[in-house]
């Protein structure tokens, strides 16, 4: 289930360039069940010793400009932010919040939900081409010792292939209780683009490398709609992974 909910102040919507953690925040913040929005926000959905939020959400959509020396980005009103999870209590209870709100905080910004749109249900083929809407990420933690080391994996190395079809097996078997048939999935770039796609994303301290851009999904449509419902690869609750069709 994906909504978009448009969001206005009244003067220009001044954040961090690293802004995820606000948008993070924000969603949180605005889920009324206080034992679900604690659930989620501590613990989540677990698959053996995996856990998972299954949603996902956009940057912000619409018009900004670069405040460098500031380290800032400021939105003109109004913005967009897409919302997508894999399960619908997430989505309903943020809608039935955010409707009811006549001021919410982006941060420490006041804003007004202008509207809140509901995306028609998505059929999906097997095959679609799409676009990031916050980028993709595929990593592994290695364990060296007593120390951790995090590797990140672009779209052109297998290991990135491997880990997302892999985390998706994963989120489809929590939401429908059972291995998918066929396990049939494939992330295709749309060309070599490495260095154009790549984005360093400062989230509470910690540097994730991560792939904005277009790319082709292959595979078996049931797999996809769980990419879109709850984002590709990992780190999805932390702003990754949200997409829209293209095309």
């Amino acid at each position: 289930m994906r909504i978009t909910i448009e969001l206005h102040s009244d003067k220009e919507l001044i954040l961090p360039i690293h802004y995820n953690h606000i948008l993070q925040g924000f969603l949180y913040r605005n889920l009324t069940d206080k034992d679900y929005r604690t659930f989620l926000h501590d613990k989540g959905y677990q698959l053996g010793d995996k856990n998972f939020k299954l949603f996902t959400y956009s940057r912000l959509l619409g018009k900004f400009r670069m405040l460098k020396d500031a380290g800032q980005i400021a939105f003109s009103s109004p913005c967009k932010l897409v919302v997508a999870a894999g399960v619908e209590q997430f989505i309903t209870d943020l809608a039935e919040t955010l409707i009811k709100s006549d001021r919410c905080f982006l941060g420490d910004i006041p804003v007004e939900i202008k509207s809140i749109s509901v995306h028609k249900k998505f059929t999906p083929s097997d095959k679609v081409q799409i676009k990031m809407l916050s980028p993709i990420v595929a990593h592994r933690t290695i364990l060296e010792g007593d120390k951790k080391r995090t590797d990140y994996y672009s779209p052109w190395q297998k290991e990135f292939g491997q880990l997302v079809t892999s985390n998706l097996l994963k989120k489809y078997q929590i939401l429908y209780g059972e291995i998918p048939e066929p396990i049939d999935f494939r992330v295709i770039p749309n060309g070599n683009q490495e260095a154009r796609f790549a984005r360093i994303i400062n989230y509470k301290d910690f540097f994730i490398k991560a792939y904005a851009g277009i790319y082709w999904l292959k595979g078996n449509p049931d797999l996809i709609e769980v990419a879109y419902n709850t984002g590709l690869g990992s780190k999805n609750s932390q702003g990754f992974g949200c997409w829209e069709v293209v095309g």
